[in-house]
């Protein structure tokens, strides 16, 4: 049962962050992240397999590396991306330098309060002999402060690294390779930040995300979380550190691979008097709690041990050595022309099939004259390269969006690559931002014949179909809870979905919808309100059902329902958990008359959560609108046995001595049987299904003025 009312949860969602640390906030989710990752990406599952093998191999060939402190200092460029909706989310300048200030403190041990670390640690203490600096030039090689400010419509970020995607509401990061990526922004969920751990592979998500309130030292920084030690911590996972308990739920069983911290029990959530002891280590002087790897609070963690630089040490040498020292640390080169192709927007990933593209480039001055023509070269895959002669005038670091004459295309997979010569009929010193490749995918004609999803076998998503869960959170399933017709539906859990605005999609693969009379879809729909309508008539779950024709580039909206009209119910509410009965369920009908010339259509359903209620779907068809009585079921008309194996028998009283013609196609939409009989006295028609595989199929017995559909499923 839901714990608080509708007008309790608003409040809720109103808490300032002052008072979220009354709630105990989450210190760092990079464990949380890191199994998202393992789910969600096979090549980071697969690199996390290798990391260790490639840390003790430059461990073994370096033994003198992990404290280089009578060295020069190595440094590392970096940059702040400040993903912001409010003003006070656009953290200042200052609160920016302030967190690298911290860094170069903490990393190098020449922060102020290295005195509150315990006299029998201050031996083992360690420094990295590296400074953190603001990069110089960005990955186009124009001049940058390192601080890169993105506006965002998206209310907050969690862990599913969303906030590192310009397509996703956030800012795609710069070259992993060449740069620290650090994003900033508001977190949900009680959530200070949270790290990515490094692999054998380069990850383009590699870096830390941090509350804004908990970024630096200054500015909208609030206690106990204001001296950047959040960053301290989840930079320290970026380069390899585990917590310090081990993560082992209170075990001591688990271990952070550091021999030099003590056996910890579970996180510090506050700050304890020097020494304290737990179920770990029972003797003094008992846990490192002031460790940059506990959850302490700011004020009281002061220290890494040796042994921990030495890893990290290794770790940022092991898999992005190429990030020392990287020419993001240097000032920009100034040319008089240089241009290139900063970007490419047509192909995109996925197209449909043409014989050919007209492709858009954007076209940039890099130089410091004005550009004013140059050529533009492209080519697919390794085909003859076409050339066009662009003219205009562009700024130095203005761009500007081109569409080339068009270029033959065929299916499958391809490259795309354009790039530029001749700026202002002149050579261009400067290659290194000249080209831009992308691929893409040309998919075929889609399928052809009827569509009817009926949720009956057990697999989910169906074949073909794709289910969107970018919070990797509750989404569209399958279950045998409630149905409409058959044995199964679909359904999305918004009753336990606290995080309003979630998105979560059902998309079909391509339709020719050219091979369909008339085309339309129908579903049943089942959906009940949580909360009065007349106390509040803006809570709802909205179902949005969309077209695109495009192959995905993008949807147009067919049906969008919110509140009462959504519901299916009388009444239209009630304080508990929906779970439709076979009354409860409505037909919906979206007439696709103006896509009918489409031959890749994609049909999206699209839930989006405002934490009221389940909503179910069934019987999704995309079939022809064929203007006579259509209907589902019939009292005269019956299929048994249900489930049936190789027989069945058909029996529909319909009027004497009228044609029915009978079709039963299977779950691909493929004919499996036809006959056309004269009904005398409800003449019963025997089918033999006998070689048929198991699953579901679908009858339609048709007259001249009716049509009744039905689901059977065969057992093997």
């Amino acid at each position: 049962m839901k714990p608080f009312t509708k007008i309790i949860l608003v409040v809720l969602f109103a808490i300032t962050w002052n008072t979220m640390y009354s709630q105990t906030p989450s210190r760092c989710a990079t464990m949380n992240h890191h199994q998202w990752m393992m789910l969600n990406r096979p090549d980071y599952a697969q690199a996390w397999q290798m990391r260790e093998n490639l840390i003790q191999k430059w461990v073994a060939g370096h033994p003198n590396q992990s404290n280089k402190v009578s060295f020069v200092p190595d440094t590392i460029p970096v940059v702040v991306h400040v993903v912001y909706k409010t003003a006070a989310q656009n953290i200042s300048d200052a609160q920016v330098f302030s967190q690298i200030d911290a860094l170069n403190e903490d990393f190098g041990r020449y922060n102020a309060d290295t005195v509150n670390t315990p006299a029998t640690w201050q031996s083992i203490a360690g420094s990295m002999n590296y400074r953190f600096q603001f990069a110089r030039q960005d990955p186009s090689g124009l001049a940058t402060n390192g601080i890169v400010r993105v506006s965002t419509n998206d209310n907050s970020f969690t862990t599913d690294d969303q906030i590192k995607f310009d397509s996703q509401g956030g800012s795609d990061a710069w070259d992993v390779t060449t740069y620290l990526n650090i994003w900033v922004g508001n977190l949900g969920s009680f959530l200070l930040g949270y790290g990515e751990f490094p692999t054998g592979t380069p990850s383009n998500t590699y870096g830390f995300v941090c509350h804004y309130q908990a970024f630096g030292r200054v500015g909208a920084v609030v206690a106990p979380y204001d001296l950047g030690r959040t960053t301290t911590h989840e930079l320290s996972h970026c380069f390899n550190l585990f917590h310090t308990w081990g993560d082992d739920g209170g075990s001591c069983s688990g271990s952070d691979q550091v021999a030099d911290t003590p056996n910890q029990a579970d996180a510090t959530t506050t700050c304890y008097t020097f020494p304290h002891t737990d179920a770990c280590t029972t003797t003094s002087p008992g846990i490192m709690f002031m460790n940059y790897m506990d959850y302490s609070y700011d004020d009281c963690l002061n220290m890494f041990t040796q042994g921990q630089t030495s890893r990290m040490n290794s770790a940022l040498n092991s898999f992005y050595p190429t990030i020392i020292n990287s020419i993001g640390l240097q000032p920009p080169s100034v040319l008089s022309n240089d241009a290139g192709i900063s970007g490419i927007t047509i192909p995109a990933a996925t197209i449909c099939a043409a014989p050919s593209m007209d492709p858009i480039v954007t076209i940039k001055n890099w130089g410091v004259n004005a550009l004013t023509s140059a050529t533009i070269n492209y080519l697919v895959d390794a085909g003859t390269v076409q050339t066009y002669s662009w003219s205009g005038n562009l700024a130095q670091s203005a761009t500007a969006s081109v569409t080339l004459p068009a270029i033959p295309i065929t299916g499958g997979s391809h490259t795309f690559t354009s790039y530029t010569t001749n700026p202002n009929l002149g050579s261009d010193p400067n290659t290194s931002n000249d080209t831009n490749v992308t691929a893409f995918t040309v998919l075929s004609t889609g399928q052809a014949g009827t569509i009817v999803e009926g949720f009956e076998l057990a697999a989910f998503p169906p074949a073909g179909w794709t289910v969107y869960n970018p919070d990797n959170s509750y989404t569209w399933l399958r279950t045998t809870s409630a149905y409409n017709g058959g044995l199964a539906s679909m359904y999305i859990n918004n009753y336990d979905d606290t995080v309003w605005g979630n998105i979560d999609d059902f998309t079909s693969y391509n339709i020719d919808l050219t091979s369909i009379n008339n085309p339309q879809i129908t579903f049943y729909l089942a959906y009940r309100l949580y909360t009065n309508p007349a106390l509040n008539p803006n809570y709802s779950d909205t179902l949005r059902v969309m077209i695109s024709t495009d192959c995905g580039a993008s949807y147009t909206t067919l049906y969008d329902k919110f509140g009462v009209p959504l519901t299916t119910t009388t009444p239209s509410w009630a304080n508990n958990q929906f779970t439709p009965s076979a009354s409860q369920w409505r037909l919906e009908t979206i007439s696709l008359a103006p896509y009918a010339s489409s031959q890749n259509a994609i049909i999206k359903f699209r839930n989006i959560d405002q934490y009221e209620n389940n909503l179910y779907i069934d019987d999704i068809n995309i079939v022809s609108a064929t203007g006579i009585n259509e209907i589902k079921t019939d009292p005269t008309f019956s299929v048994y046995p249900i489930p049936a194996k190789d027989k069945i028998n058909i029996q529909w009283n319909a009027v004497s001595g009228e044609d029915i013609t009978i079709t039963i196609t299977n779950g691909l939409g493929e004919s499996v049987y036809t006959n056309q009989v004269k009904n005398y006295n409800g003449t019963i028609i025997p089918v033999d299904l006998k070689g048929k595989s198991g699953g579901i199929y679908f009858i339609k017995a048709e007259t001249a003025d009716k049509v009744i559909r039905q689901k059977i499923v065969l057992n093997k």
